[in-house]
């Protein structure tokens, strides 16, 4: 498998401390909260118009709003969890693998969100010591998720088999992923994140893979958050 160096992303390093939130999340221009930040609508619809100027204006877009959403949040959150493990940016981030995978031009700022949140991660996996084991339950989603994007059938790769495949090294990456998402989880719960219910469910990619034939990249470990928003849902172009 392929390990692409990812999603998955923002600007604002968000206090686990948090106090004096908002007793109203629910509001129609916000597209999500990470403690006392709010993610404006106004805010996704300018990445996605850096996006689609930056591709000429063509109709075809290779994200989606959700997309925009889940990279911003993603890029709030891994700052926080960078704290915690005392890691920063690398000064030299280069973007132009990542830009086509991504199929999007490198100077957009979507690409750029994604790498820096991709470069985090990296950072913090590395700092990542005396990880547990994976648990069957880890595994199955594991090995659900490649089902579904099909690299491979069930009927002729079944569950025990897939187990018998993974290697040491791979193990490894794949539980320090698991704990990544794990932390991601943890930190998003004092935070109250909150995503409006049109961009949801929204998944933060933790571990991706890259289909070789057809080259999009899927996550095979993503932390889940945001869920369960009572956000008014209004109409979106």
């Amino acid at each position: 498998m392929q390990r692409s160096r990812r999603l998955a992303s923002m600007a604002v390093v968000a206090s686990l401390a948090v106090t004096g939130l908002s007793a109203c999340r629910s509001e129609p221009a916000v597209a999500a909260y990470i403690g006392d930040t709010k993610i404006t609508e106004k805010r996704v619809q300018e990445v996605w118009d850096d996006a689609r100027a930056a591709l000429g204006g063509q109709a075809a877009m290779p994200i989606t709003r959700a997309d925009v959403v889940g990279v911003l949040v993603s890029r709030e959150l891994i700052d926080v969890v960078a704290q915690r493990h005392n890691v920063t940016p690398p000064a030299d981030l280069t973007y132009d693998k990542i830009a086509g995978l991504l199929r999007l031009p490198a100077k957009t700022e979507y690409v750029r969100l994604f790498v820096q949140y991709s470069a985090l991660q990296y950072a913090i996996e590395q700092t990542i010591t005396n990880v547990p084991a994976l648990t069957e339950d880890d595994l199955k989603d594991i090995y659900q998720r490649l089902v579904r994007n099909q690299a491979f059938e069930e009927s002729s790769n079944p569950f025990d088999a897939f187990k018998g495949t993974l290697t040491e090294d791979v193990a490894k990456n794949l539980a320090a992923g698991v704990a990544l998402r794990e932390e991601l989880e943890e930190v998003s719960g004092p935070l109250d994140v909150t995503v409006n219910p049109r961009y949801q469910p929204i998944e933060l990619g933790v571990y991706g893979i890259q289909n070789d034939e057809t080259q999009p990249v899927y996550q095979i470990i993503a932390a889940q958050v945001g869920g369960n928003a009572s956000v008014p849902v209004s109409d979106v172009s």
